[in-house]
């Protein structure tokens, strides 16, 4: 009865204000979401579909049936079509377009063709054009006329015979135009375009640097395939930064909140062995010079200090190395100058640190000889840490993995090892 209640309420909600329903949906739990949604007639699965985040509707169609999935999309517009099937899974890409009609197959299935990254994987088919031989009059009755199937964006391409890109116009510039003038008198002719092989973090420069709502998308030969919009590569970028973030820290960026407990145990239960055996590693330096600490137990009191310092320091460096990597600011010619750079800030940065490490560690215990170990080992360790934090993610990338990827897992261990090293090696030399 409970149910019924909830479906009948859902179903007329749906149909006053589907936007609403469709918030709904996105805040329950998934599971109970996706009960209650199996159990909408399809007219309003689909309207549900249209006000749904991309995401969402993927996740949420994912768990259908594939002759309900071919359904709802093939009664859903291809701009929310084509972001849905970006965000589901290869497997279910290809089950879902072999499934559906053969014209709307034959419609997008050419973007998958492209590279990952790419601006062709990003863009959208769609796209409002005008030839450009036609009057000003004649380009805003057919724009009147396309608003009834959709909506018309800011920029109007404008094409030759061939389909190739000759230009763009404003649809406010058509508006304020004398009707008898020919667009190509008011459109205009130098128009950034980008190939649809463009890396997408050469979009996000792009759009960062100008003010553009989408870019068009030209092949070899000057045709337009699309449009790619800043909304969708800057959201695109941000999803990046947050899988990016989750691999920093040794997470796998395919966890989300309500991941399986199977899977969370799985994948953080690796990563969490490996820098169990790094932790071993680091008091394995400890063992060496134990006869040293029971001498000088004020060392021991030293450690988190120096471990902890150039930890900080060391991200520091990644997180600008990692970013300089992501936005092509960096290349390998210039690595050696980046190196020496960070060695320079690592020798001024630690004399900084090491001098205020001295000053209170000779307030505590006043020993000249105990200040000047910790004064050392900070120097020392900080121009270690700045070196790691930049070559970490350079070799990482001259390798071709992701230099996001558990770098920080492996910067801790280093910094963590050269500055028990330092600490208690320096240590051991000063008082003998």
């Amino acid at each position: 009865m409970k149910n019924n209640l909830a479906i009948k309420f859902i179903e007329d909600l749906i149909n006053a204000e589907p936007a609403k329903a469709s918030d709904i949906f996105e805040n329950m739990d998934f599971k109970e979401a996706v009960n209650l949604f199996k159990k909408l007639s399809i007219e309003n699965q689909t309207k549900c579909v249209k006000h749904f985040s991309a995401r969402f509707a993927a996740k949420i169609i994912s768990k259908l049936s594939l002759e309900s999935a071919k359904e709802i999309l093939s009664k859903t517009d291809r701009y929310k079509l084509v972001s849905i099937i970006r965000n589901s899974s290869d497997a279910k890409i290809k089950n879902l377009i072999n499934a559906m009609d053969q014209n709307l197959k034959s419609s997008i299935y050419y973007l998958f063709d492209y590279p990952k990254n790419s601006a062709a994987r990003i863009m959208y088919p769609d796209f409002v054009s005008l030839k450009k031989d036609i009057t000003v009059s004649e380009a805003v009755k057919r724009l009147r006329l396309l608003s009834k199937f959709g909506e018309i964006k800011s920029y109007v391409y404008v094409t030759d015979q061939d389909n190739n890109l000759a230009g763009v116009i404003n649809a406010r510039d058509l508006i304020i135009s004398q009707d008898e003038m020919k667009i190509e008198e008011i459109m205009i002719k130098k128009v950034v375009k980008v190939s649809p092989y463009t890396h997408k973090n050469e979009l996000i420069k792009i759009f960062s640097a100008k003010n553009f709502i989408s870019l068009p998308v030209v092949d070899s030969s000057g045709k337009i395939l699309g449009i790619v919009e800043s909304k969708d590569v800057l959201e695109s970028a941000r999803e990046e930064t947050m899988e990016d973030m989750q691999l920093l820290l040794g997470s796998n960026p395919e966890e989300k909140i309500d991941s399986s407990f199977s899977f969370k145990i799985k994948h953080r239960s690796q990563w969490l062995m490996v820098n169990l055996l790094t932790v071993f590693l680091s008091a394995s330096v400890i063992a060496v010079f134990e006869s040293t600490i029971a001498k000088i137990s004020a060392l021991a009191v030293l450690i988190p200090v120096i471990i902890g310092h150039s930890t900080v320091a060391g991200s520091q460096t990644l997180s600008v190395i990692i970013r300089a990597l992501v936005m092509g600011e960096i290349d390998f010619k210039n690595a050696k100058k980046i190196l020496l750079s960070e060695v320079y800030l690592g020798l001024v940065n630690g004399f900084i640190c090491g001098l205020f490490t001295y000053l209170i560690i000779y307030a505590w215990k006043t020993s000249h000889l105990l200040s000047a170990a910790g004064f050392a080992a900070v120097i020392l360790n900080t121009i270690v840490a700045g070196v790691s934090g930049a070559l970490i993610p350079l070799i990482m990338k001259k390798l071709n993995y992701d230099p996001a990827h558990s770098s920080v897992v492996i910067l801790t261990t280093i910094t963590d090892i050269a500055g028990l090293f330092f600490l208690l090696f320096t240590g051991k030399l000063i008082f003998g």
